[in-house]
């Protein structure tokens, strides 16, 4: 186990120096272990990634700490990517966590799979709170001011600089202090029972799904007029897949959304073509050329069974955004859907998100709006369960809804 670093304090109201130790050996690791072993109580934990830098999410340092003494500082890439015996101890542990659900898909990477955590983050937004970003919590509640300086750097950089290490040990030595300020107002607004039901509710729901069609996602894939373009999209986001994960890089590094969209548009045949649409020049993405291009010529030579459907795998809605030039109906449903949970939200002084996912919403104002309906309050409890909300969003969102499909069904 190496020294302990005290850090220098960050700019603003000066918290304490960083009190943490730093470990990158297998040896250092059985260490924390045992250290943690003998406290109790929850575990605060934060990860550090590299997002939009590296293809995969994974955790490039996992930060702990007990309910006293110093952050534990873990680099899990040293030991061949595994925290060893802490995995298991931090699966039975509680943890306490600021925005759970972009850390733990990191930490069950690394085995590391809670039964019961907090989340601070989630605790803010239940208590409705304009800005719930770590720091912006903790100077509202405890009062101390920290610096975001590398929450964007590239986390797999080795070695690791001291002054990262600091920056990294603040996201762990408050969280304690910060649930004992944020869960007793939680109490006095009689939300504690959701906030807990929102905790089970991250640690059982588990990974969530791969897409049934990720490329689906592209930033204005609806623009595009005909299979035949889509078809495009689609190669182009696998050639992009496929290369990112062979380099480890985040895919957006290699080629934009829009310079895909784009492409897919025009279908460009040679690469005099390709590179005069903006986003493939460069001198690292001109190497890449014969991978995109082979991909429009494997598009354009697909036959009208193959190419995708423009609205999406059966049994799910096109993108909401085409909905009032392809079905006018379900977007008028689903402004009175959003204005009537709004309006909820608004009494209880919550982001509308956190009634009711708004995946979930466009689903059912979808189903409700061009299906055959016998029973809208059968149909809205069945895709509620079908998409997980819980008892406390059914019973605040169900008579909102039913009676914005029910104006909507008399106005039709």
């Amino acid at each position: 186990m190496s020294d302990r670093r005290r850090g220098p304090a960050p700019q603003g109201a000066p918290p304490p120096p960083a009190d943490y130790t730093f470990v990158d050996d297998a040896a250092g690791i059985r260490e924390v272990a045992d250290a943690l072993a003998g406290t109790d109580g929850p575990i605060a934990v934060d990860v550090e990634r590299a997002s939009g830098i590296r293809y995969s999410e994974r955790a490039f340092l996992v930060q702990l700490r007990p309910d006293s003494g110093p952050a534990l500082l873990v680099d899990p890439e040293t030991p061949g990517r595994t925290v060893g015996p802490l995995a298991e101890l931090l699966s039975d542990r509680p943890l306490l966590l600021h925005a759970a659900s972009q850390d733990l898909p990191s930490l069950r990477e690394l085995g590391i799979a809670p039964r019961t955590l907090i989340d601070t983050e989630l605790a803010g937004r239940l208590l409705g709170a304009e800005r719930v970003n770590l720091g912006a919590m903790i100077s509202e509640h405890l009062g101390i001011g920290l610096a975001k300086a590398h929450s964007a750097a590239d986390w797999s950089r080795r070695p690791l600089p001291s002054s990262w290490l600091d920056y990294a040990a603040y996201d762990v030595l408050f969280l304690h202090e910060l649930a004992g300020a944020v869960l007793p107002l939680l109490d006095d607004l009689g939300r504690r029972e959701w906030f807990e039901a929102e905790c089970r509710h991250l640690v059982e729901a588990g990974a969530a799904p791969p897409a049934a069609e990720p490329w689906r996602r592209l930033s204005r894939l609806s623009t595009l007029r005909d299979a035949r373009q889509y078809a495009r999209a689609r190669e182009l986001w696998a050639a992009r897949d496929r290369v990112a994960a062979e380099r480890d890089i985040a895919p957006k590094r290699l080629l934009s959304d829009a310079a895909i969209v784009e492409a897919a548009r025009r279908g460009p045949a040679s690469r005099a073509e390709l590179l005069a649409i903006d986003g493939f020049d460069g001198p690292h993405r001109r190497r890449l050329v014969p991978a995109w291009l082979e991909a429009l010529e494997w598009a354009d030579g697909l036959g009208r069974g193959d190419l995708p459907d423009r609205r999406g795998p059966q049994g799910e809605h096109p993108p909401h955004t085409s909905w009032k030039r392809t079905e006018p109906a379900a977007a008028a449903l689903l402004e009175s859907a959003r204005d009537a949970l709004g309006a909820v939200a608004d009494d209880l002084g919550l982001d509308p998100a956190l009634l009711l996912r708004p995946a979930t919403l466009r689903l059912w104002v979808w189903r409700a709006a061009t299906g055959d309906v016998a029973d809208d309050g059968a149909l809205l409890d069945a895709v509620l369960r079908e998409e997980g909300a819980r008892d406390w969003q059914r019973d605040l969102s169900t008579p909102a809804l039913l009676a914005a499909v029910g104006a909507f069904r008399a106005a039709s």
